[in-house]
């Protein structure tokens, strides 16, 4: 079932599905940490399609371990997330298949025209476009108005200006200590 889902992805990447033919005859087990013992999934990608299968007799070219999390944000995020995943094996075909995964973008309004027509699913991307750039505006403004209370009424962060002023004082107390040290020993070398 796994494989229908993600060659049915694949097929609305054109792309990256070439992309993957390329890796034909390798052997990638991707290992999803859990409670007791990790999910393991080898994956045998060929050029029409990717096999995922649970049992391999074989070792695998390349073992790629991370939790499910970061999995997840790996495919939907890209690779900035990348150093949380273990990489064991052909590093360079691990790294690969790892872009691949990152770089996958699907036509999803070409999928879902194919299952409620072209209009309606026009309509619904462009809905669901216009929510996700809302979600991003509403984000990074919580963000922001967030780290301005902090500063401004709960006191909580201090403003730039005043950091550097801090480190400014903190500097000037330092040379003024290294400068009374000498001083001292000035003084006391005189006795």
């Amino acid at each position: 079932m796994l494989d229908a889902v993600i060659n049915r992805v694949l097929r609305l990447d054109p792309d990256t599905a070439r992309r993957f033919g390329e890796l034909h005859g390798k052997v990638i087990l991707l290992e999803v940490a859990a409670e007791h013992e990790p999910l393991r999934l080898y994956v045998f990608p060929s050029m029409d399609a990717i096999n995922v299968r649970r049992e391999y007799d074989g070792l695998p070219d390349v073992t790629i371990s991370g939790t499910a999390s970061v999995f997840l944000n790996q495919v939907f995020r890209g690779p900035a997330v990348s150093d949380a995943l273990t990489i064991r094996g052909d590093i360079q075909l691990g790294q690969r298949f790892q872009n691949l995964f990152s770089r996958l973008s699907p036509d999803w309004e070409e999928g879902l025209a194919g299952v409620i027509g072209d209009v309606p699913a026009h309509q619904l991307a462009r809905f669901a476009r216009r929510l996700l750039e809302w979600n991003r505006d509403a984000i990074r403004t919580l963000g922001l108005d967030g780290a301005e209370y902090l500063k401004e009424e709960a006191f909580v962060l201090a403003k730039r200006e005043r950091v550097q002023e801090f480190l400014r004082a903190v500097d000037g107390l330092r040379a003024d200590t290294d400068r009374l040290e000498k001083r001292l020993e000035r003084l006391a070398g005189g006795k």
